[in-house]
C-alpha cells in the first residue's frame, strides 16, 4: 500500500519523519509553485501528476495539506483520506482565518515578513524549541510568493460538502485549528497542531487500525 502525504504549511517531508507505518511506503508529495490567482481545487490539482492512481493508494495531509487530500479526492478515488490537524470543508475553519477572506490583510505583508511569522509562530503550533534547525530550513526553502499565495487559498477556501472516505485525527491542544469547530473520528488528548511530528506512535498506530482490511484482507 502506498499512502501519498502532503505536509502542513511551510513544511517538507521532514514533517512525517517520524511516522512509520507497518506495510506502508509514504511518498510525500513536493509543493507545485501556488500562483496568485489559484484556488484550493485549482491547487490541489496541480499535484495529480506525482500520483499514481494505478494501483491502489491512500492520501494523507496534515493542516494545509489535509485540506488539499479533501479537494483531491473529489478528483481521484484514495481508499482513505486521512486528515491530520486539519479541517474537512470551510465549516471546519476558525473565525480568525474566515476573517482574513474580507479583511485579506495577508496581501498586504511582505514575504519577509510572512516568513519571520511563520518562523515565530512555532511556539503557537507546537513545534516550541523542538526542531528549529529543521523548521527554518524548511520555512526558507518555499518558493517566492509561497506564504501569500497559499494564505489567500486557505483564506477563502468555499468547500461545503464532506469529503468521501476520510477519517479525521485531532488533538485537543490544537490552537490553531481549533479541536471544538472540527468533528474528529479520532481524538489526541493534548495533541498540538504539530502532533505529527511528536505523537506520531498514536497517530501511526491509528492509521494501521484503518488500513488493516486493506493490507490483511
Amino acid at each position: 500500500m502506498v499512502i501519498y502525504a502532503i505536509p502542513g504549511l511551510g513544511t517538507t517531508e521532514k514533517l512525517y519523519k517520524n511516522l512509520h507505518i507497518k506495510g506502508v511506503e509514504i511518498i510525500v508529495l513536493k509543493w507545485p509553485i501556488p500562483e496568485k490567482n489559484d484556488t484550493m481545487q485549482s491547487y490541489a490539482k496541480k499535484f495529480l501528476p506525482q500520483i499514481d492512481t494505478s494501483q491502489p493508494f491512500c492520501l494523507l495531509g496534515v493542516s494545509f495539506g489535509g485540506m488539499l487530500c479533501a479537494e483531491l479526492s473529489t478528483i481521484i478515488s484514495p481508499k482513505k483520506i486521512f486528515l491530520i490537524s486539519s479541517s474537512k470543508h470551510r465549516g471546519e475553519l476558525p473565525w480568525f482565518i474566515k476573517f482574513f477572506k474580507y479583511v485579506p490583510l495577508h496581501k498586504m505583508i511582505s514575504e519577509k515578513t510572512h516568513r519571520k511569522m511563520a518562523y515565530e509562530g512555532r511556539w503557537f503550533i507546537g513545534f516550541g524549541s523542538a526542531l528549529i534547525p529543521e523548521y527554518l530550513g524548511m520555512i526558507n526553502s518555499m518558493t517566492k510568493n509561497y506564504f501569500k499565495n497559499c494564505i489567500n487559498i486557505i483564506v477563502n477556501w468555499d468547500k461545503k460538502e464532506l469529503p468521501k472516505n476520510y477519517v479525521h485525527i485531532h488533538g485537543t491542544g490544537d490552537r490553531l485549528l481549533l479541536h471544538k469547530y472540527v468533528k474528529a473520528d479520532y481524538t489526541v488528548k493534548d495533541g498540538s497542531h504539530a502532533m505529527v511530528v511528536f505523537r506520531a506512535e498514536e497517530i501511526s498506530k491509528i492509521i494501521e487500525k484503518e488500513i488493516s482490511s486493506f493490507l490483511f484482507p
